[in-house]
């Protein structure tokens, strides 16, 4: 059976006839220049050249109650409902974004990650999702007793911002300067990279620097991270270690809520493409073990990358083909 899959996050939009777990044909569109999620809907319906197929699972970043969504880091207010009568859909199901990443998980295949330190998982123990991009999600697989998972999903990534290290204290109060709230995802994310370069660039008083070329202050993630892998400047590089350090404490603080002894698998956008810098010095590694008395119990749970950009696809797909558990 074929179906429509949607991951719809803060910067892009992607869709997807799937059948199973295959792609059979997807495209992007960026969200923040599109009006809303029936606009994107059209758009691919004409690039797929034929209708779109009856039934869809869509994953969107937001809270989503009563087949409705907000999004978090995008302005549309998404409607399940609304959705299926303007496009003669069968269904139309709408669900968190990282609950989508988690279904995803339990589709994937070794090719699909990479492990970063931690023994063997364990069977039938909850695992847990963290992802890093426009925003920070998170959520927890929690096992049942006849079989397969259940999922949590959470607005983990909204929770306040935990410093350990002089550095993160003095990031803290940099940002509680302009953020009555600071949150871990103001540090995990894309504007979070923004914004701990900043916090680096005033601290040391230091010009906008040239190599990150066209970017501009509050927009420059992608230009920062590759300054930080060709390791041309001096602060993109300082950005990144504490970046990749706040990633692998979060990362823990999440295994030690749900003793994701099943893993931890590290999703989202940015992950991927710092993969060198995650693993440099182990890094996220020996942050996800720092928790004093806990950490005998975090040595042994493993940490995944996962490198595929389909998972919430994939996910989104899952959770259509298995509307109660999903498989082992």
């Amino acid at each position: 059976m074929k179906i429509l899959a949607g991951d719809i996050g803060g910067t892009n939009a992607r869709f997807a006839v799937m059948e199973g777990t295959e792609v059979l044909f997807e495209r992007t569109y960026p969200t923040r220049s599109t009006n809303s999620l029936e606009d994107c809907l059209l758009n691919f319906e004409a690039d797929l050249g034929t209708n779109i197929p009856r039934q869809a699972c869509l994953a969107v970043a937001g809270i989503v109650e009563g087949g409705r969504a907000k999004g978090t880091n995008i302005p549309w207010n998404m409607d399940a409902e609304e959705i299926r009568r303007r496009f003669r859909l069968e269904s139309v199901k709408l669900i968190n974004d990282f609950e989508a990443a988690a279904w995803g998980v339990t589709r994937l295949v070794p090719e699909q990650y990479v492990q970063l330190g931690g023994g063997r998982p364990e069977q039938m123990f909850p695992k847990a999702v963290i992802g890093a991009g426009t925003g920070l999600g998170q959520a927890i697989l929690a096992p049942c007793r006849g079989g397969g998972y259940s999922v949590l999903a959470t607005e983990g990534g909204h929770a306040s911002f935990a410093p350990e290290t002089e550095d993160e204290i003095c990031l803290l109060e940099f940002l509680m300067k302009s953020h009555p709230h600071v949150s871990v995802e103001r540090v995990l994310s894309g504007p979070g990279i923004d914004n701990i370069y900043e916090f680096y660039r005033r601290r040391l008083e230091r010009p906008w620097e040239k190599c990150l070329g066209q970017a501009r202050e509050g927009h420059a993630a992608p230009f920062i991270a590759a300054a930080a892998l060709s390791g041309s400047d001096h602060i993109s590089v300082l950005t990144l270690n504490l970046f990749c350090r706040c990633y692998g404490a979060e990362a823990g603080n999440l295994a030690l809520k749900c003793l994701a002894r099943g893993g931890v698998f590290v999703a989202g956008g940015i992950a991927p493409r710092i993969l060198p810098l995650l693993k440099k010095d182990d890094i996220f590694r020996k942050a996800f073990e720092a928790k004093g008395r806990m950490k005998i119990i975090l040595q042994q749970i493993p940490t995944y990358v996962v490198t595929t950009p389909h998972i919430g696809l994939i996910g989104a797909a899952t959770c259509l083909m298995n509307p109660g558990h999903g498989p082992t």
